[in-house]
C-alpha cells in the first residue's frame, strides 16, 4: 500500500505540475496578445501654440499630437483643466472661455468639425476613420478662444480619441498639452514726428543754412517793365500723410492803392496792374528756378507750376507732397507789373508760407 501511494502520488503530482505550466503558457499568451489590442496608447509629439498668450485675451489655440493606435478614430475630446491627469477632479481656468471656439484649421488626420463646446470643452466628429501610425503629427487651430486670467499657474488641455463619433465609449488614445498666459514684456520704439522748414532769399538744399535775408526792393515801378524779385524755401517731412505750403498776405499796396493780384496763372503784361508768383523757371521773365531734389513726389500745385504764368491767392497751398518726402528745395519767382495811371507810392506787402505735415 505504502509502495502504490507513493506511485499514486507521484503520478498525481506530475499531472498537477504539468497541467497548470500549460495553462500559464494559455494565460501569458494571452495577456501578451491580447492585452495591448485594449490598452489605451498617449499621444505623441504633443503641442500647444497660442498666439497671444495676455491674461484675457482673445487668442487662437493650436493643438497638435501624433495618433498612436492603428485603428478607427471618429472623435476627439479636449477638456481644459488646470490638472492634466485624467482621472482627478476638473478644475476650470479661471476666465477661460471655449464657447466661442471655431475650428479654422486642421492638418494630417482632417475631416473634423465641432460637434459640441461648452466654457472648457471642445468635441470634434467625424465619420469614423482609420488613423495611419507612421504619418506626421496632426493639427488642430481654433479661433475666438479667451485666455484665463491667472498667471500664478499653468494650465492643460486633457486629450482623447474615441472610436465612437460623440467622444463616448472607450478611448482609444490619450494626452494633455499644457499651456500658461503671461503679461507680456513689452518693447517699444518710435520714429518721431519731423517736419523741416525753411525760408529765405537763399536757403539750403538741406536747411542746414541760410543767407538770413527776408526783404528784398524790387525797384520802382514802371509801365514799361516788369519787376520781379525770388525767395526760396526748402521743406522735408516723414509725415505719412506728405505736407503742404501754403502762401498767405494781402497783394501789394500803398495805403489804400493796391496791385491786383492775379487769380489764375496769367502771363506777364506790361502797362496792367499784376501781382503774382511761381514756382517754375521762366523765360519770359527771366526769374525762378524748377524744384531741386530727389523726391518726386513733393510738387508745386499746378496753378503755380506752369512757366510764364503767375498767379497769387492768399492761403493757396502753392506746394505739397502726399506722403513721405525728405528735402525738396523750391524757387518762388515774383513779378510786379503796374499801368500808366497808378497812383504814386511805396507799394508792398508781406508773404508768410506756412508748411504743416499731415502726420
Amino acid at each position: 500500500m505504502h509502495h502504490r501511494f507513493v506511485r499514486f502520488h507521484s503520478r498525481i503530482f506530475s499531472w498537477r505540475f504539468v497541467v497548470t505550466e500549460e495553462y500559464a503558457a494559455i494565460f501569458l499568451a494571452l495577456l501578451i496578445f491580447v492585452a495591448p489590442a485594449s490598452a489605451a496608447m498617449r499621444f505623441q509629439e504633443r503641442s500647444l501654440f497660442m498666439n497671444n498668450a495676455t491674461p484675457g485675451a482673445m487668442s487662437s489655440y493650436t493643438v497638435a499630437f501624433r495618433y498612436m493606435s492603428p485603428v478607427a478614430v471618429g472623435s476627439v475630446y479636449m477638456k481644459f483643466c488646470i490638472n492634466p491627469i485624467p482621472y482627478e477632479a476638473c478644475v476650470v481656468p479661471p476666465g477661460l472661455d471655449a464657447s466661442n471656439a471655431t475650428l479654422s484649421e486642421q492638418t494630417g488626420e482632417t475631416g473634423y468639425s465641432i460637434l459640441s463646446k461648452t466654457t472648457n470643452e471642445i468635441k470634434l466628429s467625424r465619420p469614423a476613420s482609420m488613423i495611419t501610425t507612421n504619418a506626421a503629427p496632426s493639427s488642430y487651430k481654433f479661433d475666438n478662444i479667451k485666455n484665463p486670467t491667472d498667471t500664478s499657474t499653468s494650465y492643460s488641455i486633457r486629450l482623447q480619441s474615441f472610436a465612437s463619433t460623440d467622444a463616448t465609449g472607450s478611448q482609444v488614445d490619450f494626452g494633455s498639452v499644457k499651456g500658461q498666459v503671461t503679461d507680456s514684456v513689452v518693447i517699444e520704439t518710435q520714429v518721431p514726428p519731423m517736419l523741416i522748414f525753411c525760408l529765405a532769399e537763399e536757403v539750403a538744399d538741406d536747411c542746414a543754412n541760410t543767407n538770413d535775408n527776408n526783404y528784398t526792393d524790387m525797384g520802382q515801378l514802371s509801365a514799361q517793365s516788369t519787376l520781379s524779385a525770388q525767395s526760396q524755401m526748402a521743406v522735408g517731412t516723414n509725415a505719412s500723410g506728405g505736407f503742404a505750403i501754403t502762401a498767405n498776405g494781402t497783394p501789394m499796396s500803398a495805403g489804400t492803392n493796391v496791385i491786383d493780384s492775379l487769380s489764375r496763372p496769367t502771363e506777364s503784361r506790361q502797362g496792367v496792374n499784376q501781382f503774382g508768383m511761381n514756382l517754375v523757371a521762366n523765360d519770359s521773365v527771366k526769374v525762378g528756378s524748377d524744384p531741386v531734389g530727389e523726391w518726386a513726389n513733393a510738387i508745386a500745385s499746378p496753378d503755380y507750376s506752369l512757366p510764364n504764368r503767375f498767379k497769387y491767392v492768399s492761403g493757396d497751398v502753392v506746394a505739397y507732397s502726399p506722403n513721405v518726402s525728405l528735402m525738396k528745395k523750391f524757387t518762388v519767382s515774383y513779378i510786379v507789373n503796374s499801368n500808366p495811371n497808378l497812383r504814386a507810392g511805396v507799394y508792398s506787402t508781406t508773404i508768410t508760407y506756412i508748411a504743416s505735415g499731415r502726420f
